[in-house]
């Protein structure tokens, strides 16, 4: 996975918000996920398929950080997404 990767969500697992926070359940995996305000941001970002450099481009927009960090941890995140086959990369 790079900053070209196009990814989306995987339209099976429900989910519920909480405040600011996202709660992610996959059916497939038994399992539920947390995710805090950035978390939430980027499932709502990849709710139609974009690269993760697009993403980067809108974080940094409206959270302060710098682009490097920014880059590593979306790719660390999405990386998992994608380990717990909660997103579609293609």
């Amino acid at each position: 996975m790079d900053l070209n990767t196009k990814l989306t969500r995987d339209l099976k697992p429900l989910t519920s918000h909480i405040d600011d926070d996202l709660v992610i359940f996959s059916a497939e995996n038994g399992m539920y996920y947390g995710t805090e305000v950035v978390g939430n941001r980027i499932w709502s970002l990849i709710e139609h398929e974009t690269t993760i450099s697009k993403i980067c481009d809108q974080l940094m927009q409206e959270f302060v950080v710098e682009r490097e960090t920014c880059e590593r941890e979306v790719l660390a995140f999405l990386g998992q997404l994608e380990q717990e086959g909660l997103i579609m990369v293609s």
